[in-house]
């Protein structure tokens, strides 16, 4: 195998997002089934943040997160209408001025389909929703049949694709062509023939294709590659093998088998409040169609790991494996991922592997942001930076939290806007539901500086204490019992609330970062007793 030339000591460097994963289905993470061989093994060379963060709760404002190392409030990227503000460059964009060569493998049609500007600095990007999936040319020569008819075809193709964005955001626009295709009978029909989820076996052998040709190139500029997995989002349809192993009521019981398949093609119930609570055997397969579709990602994920552990590769290439969000599962009255700040949403895997400067079984215990990729990468890749942003960046890469190091650690919080599309769809079905469950309302958590307690506010109201490291499925509501606790926590929240507007503002006027105001904020947070 040839081995890359690298500019410098900038290393290869892959970001892979498993889309709609919850931490605590991996064993690795701790559960109590073999679901993550595969992730596992990598775990145990890696890096792994226990208490990973995601800093909001759906697709959107995450990977805008993770793309520019702010949160929600300052990057603004929080509805799927957004355009994403050029004022916040993003990853793909930092690195291919760096030297990169960038490119995006990608299945959820919110990233590259849809025109919110996300894919912004990609050389390349591929998505594999829609009617017509985009796949390297690279990697399907098998196909080819004349240069001349192969270049018609593929330029038609394009043609097509480039419908997707438009079409889309007619649908995602429009209340009545929206809640039309929230019906069961449209759904199975778009679901089963527009590759919804798109497709995991072909992404993951297309990206360690166009690896494998990228690292045998002589001179090649140190690469950027982005991939996005959908499996473990509905609709749950496992394999078989993984079904039977991880979900057996769903082949022992035709209730379970009938609940299964027309909630998959309930999308409108997968968004929205649970209004008539779920029977236990519906839970229990709902639960365990998640954990068949967790393994059989963990499955489909091994040739991409068995080439990461060739030595040339692993010794120059940082792999970073997280999630945007997780999932509700009938966990608080939520199915999906649209409206709250539980862990079941927020909580994500984090692993990460880098040899030359990541010590290897590694486990961090502290909460910690995934926002903090982006810091993470930035210095990974040495980019070229100001002072104060390099003096962030420093302060929070995941190096000095893998190192123990924790007095540059920000605080962990996390915010969920409300989409408004979702609440446009309720406003024509369940109007009553949208007050009973405050769907309109911004929620935020924030997490102690111990691991031990978060606070959860609706409106800038505290409403919840929850010790997690005790109580992590969040079942015992302890703000009553803890007044001074909650009392510093909201202080702290609404400290670095104000902080993130502020840098939005400052952004949107073109006015630098105001650096004084900053360190004010941030010194208030030392006299709370959070930040050294």
């Amino acid at each position: 195998m040839k081995k890359t030339r690298q500019r410098g000591n900038q290393p290869n460097i892959l970001l892979i997002v498993l889309d709609t994963l919850r931490a605590d289905r991996l064993s690795c993470y701790g559960h109590p089934s073999a679901t993550t061989p595969h992730l596992d093994a990598f775990a145990e060379q890696s890096v792994l943040f226990e208490r990973a963060i995601s800093p909001a709760q759906w697709t959107i404002p995450a990977h805008g997160s993770l793309f520019t190392g702010e949160f929600p409030s300052t990057h603004g990227t929080t509805q799927i209408y957004d355009r994403h503000a050029v004022e916040h460059p993003t990853l793909a964009e930092r690195l291919t001025e760096a030297g990169y060569a960038t490119v995006g493998f990608c299945n959820n049609p919110l990233l590259g389909v849809v025109e919110n500007d996300l894919d912004r600095g990609f050389e390349a990007f591929y998505n594999y929703g829609g009617i017509l999936p985009a796949r390297p040319k690279l990697l399907r020569r098998h196909e080819r049949v004349n240069d001349w008819l192969e270049t018609a075809v593929a330029w038609l193709k394009e043609q097509v694709r480039g419908l997707n964005g438009p079409i889309q955001a007619i649908f995602t626009q429009n209340d009545f062509l929206l809640g039309l295709m929230m019906h069961p009978w449209l759904a199975s029909l778009w679901e089963r023939n527009i590759n919804f989820k798109g497709n995991t076996t072909h992404s993951i052998e297309d990206f360690v294709g166009y690896l494998q040709a990228y690292h045998e190139q002589e001179d090649a500029p140190p690469l950027f590659a982005y991939l996005n997995l959908m499996e473990s989002h509905l609709p749950y349809n496992p394999p078989a093998q993984f079904s039977r192993k991880f979900a057996p009521r769903y082949h022992q019981e035709r209730e379970a088998r009938d609940f299964m398949h027309a909630f998959n093609y309930q999308t409108y119930d997968w968004l929205t409040p649970v209004t008539e609570p779920f029977s236990d055997l519906q839970h229990r397969v709902l639960n365990e169609m998640y954990n068949a579709e967790v393994a059989y990602e963990d499955h489909l994920l091994h040739s991409l790991f068995a080439w990461l552990d060739e030595p040339e590769v692993r010794e120059q290439t940082l792999v970073i494996v997280t999630s945007d969000h997780g999932e509700g599962l009938d966990h608080h009255g939520y199915v999906g991922h649209s409206l709250v700040t539980y862990e079941d949403l927020i909580r994500v895997p984090l692993i990460l592997r880098y040899p030359p400067h990541y010590e290897g079984g590694v486990r961090v215990a502290a909460p910690t942001s995934t926002r903090r990729i982006f810091h993470t990468i930035m210095q990974a890749a040495d980019v070229a930076m100001q002072d104060d942003e390099a003096e962030a960046v420093a302060a929070l890469s995941l190096q000095r939290a893998s190192q123990g190091d924790l007095s540059a650690e920000d605080l962990v919080w996390s915010e969920a806007f409300p989409p408004i599309t979702l609440l446009k769809l309720m406003e024509g079905r369940d109007g009553e539901a949208i007050d009973a469950f405050q769907c309109r309302a911004v929620r935020r958590a924030i997490y102690d500086v111990d691991a031990s307690y978060k606070l959860v506010t609706v409106n800038d109201t505290p409403t919840e204490l929850f010790d997690v490291t005790v109580d992590p499925a969040e079942l015992d509501n302890r703000i009553a019992a803890h007044p001074d606790v909650t009392s510093r926590l909201d202080r702290a929240l609404k400290g670095v609330v104000a902080e993130a507007e502020s840098r939005r503002l400052e952004r949107a006027s073109g006015a630098g970062v105001d650096l004084e105001s900053n360190r004010r904020v941030r010194e208030r947070l030392r006299r709370l007793g959070y930040l050294e």
